[in-house]
């Protein structure tokens, strides 16, 4: 029986979001406005197990042919982040974060905690995101979230006092609840001296609620938490993964299959770098 391999283009949305970066004092951050996702990847990469893409979402553009991985993530094929990227665009803050008076046990800049396509799906009306933090002197960061124009939907101050590691930034209660099928684009920005500024160092990503399957639906109802996050990961659905992966990390971190699983899961998106970073 013959095989006709389909070739489709994937249109790309344009996001166009005025930014002005604003004073300490002001509190507000607004992202610059040339900020990119990356572009769609071209095809046949596997990324892992653990996470599967869903169907017609890009992969990262940094994978190639045939890659395995991992066993937990498999990111969903179809449908990539709104933005083609421009300009080296990556999930790390590329600036120098550590001054001489900073010891550093790690790397020496923000990571977002995102596949390489900055793309992530998520079930939750209020999701957690998870960002890496390098050794650093600021005390507050600020977490913004915007909708697809670009309007402001949530911002908040987050201390980051003497912290170095892996945090949990969960969308309180009196955030608006992320609207299924529309995308939003996330930003963390530390405040180096107290402040932010043109060079301020930041990560962002972007994130799409989605109504659950049936078959996911009942994954989600397991009392086991790592079959949670495995069913999670099988169906696409990053945020919600690797949040529930890292609270079970977190909560017994001795645990060899939890610590297998959570290098898997990292290392699958190409994120080993900082998986003995602790969880905090």
């Amino acid at each position: 029986m013959k095989r006709r391999y389909l070739a489709s283009i994937l249109s790309v949305i344009a996001l166009i979001a005025s930014s002005a970066w604003t004073s300490a004092s002001a509190v507000t951050f607004t992202p610059p406005a040339k900020n990119s996702a990356p572009s769609q990847a071209t095809g046949g990469a596997s990324r892992g197990s653990i996470f599967t893409p869903a169907s017609g979402k890009g992969a990262p553009s940094q994978a190639t042919g045939g890659a395995s991985r991992g066993s937990i993530f498999t990111p969903a094929s179809g449908k990539g982040a709104p933005r083609q990227a421009t300009g080296g665009a990556s999930r790390t803050g590329t600036y120098d974060l550590n001054p001489s008076t900073v010891e550093a046990k790690g790397p020496t800049a923000l990571i977002a905690l995102l596949p390489q396509s900055f793309y992530g799906t998520t079930v939750s009306e209020r999701p957690t995101i998870l960002v890496y933090l390098p050794a650093s002197n600021a005390q507050e960061a600020v977490f913004s979230l915007k909708d697809e124009a670009g309007n402001m939907q949530h911002q908040m101050n987050i201390s980051v006092v003497g912290k170095t590691g892996v945090i949990a930034i969960k969308l309180p209660a009196d955030a608006p609840a992320l609207t299924v099928g529309k995308n939003y684009q996330w930003f963390l920005a530390l405040k180096l001296d107290g402040q932010l500024s043109p060079s301020t160092p930041y990560v962002d990503g972007w994130i799409e609620r989605i109504q659950p399957s049936a078959d996911l639906a009942t994954t989600m109802q397991q009392q086991d938490g790592l079959k949670r996050a495995t069913g999670l990961g099988k169906n696409g659905v990053w945020y919600d993964c690797v949040a529930t992966l890292a609270a079970l990390h977190t909560a017994q971190p001795t645990n060899a299959t939890l610590s297998k699983q959570w290098e898997e899961l990292l290392s699958s998106v190409s994120l080993k770098e900082i998986v003995t970073a602790p969880l905090i």
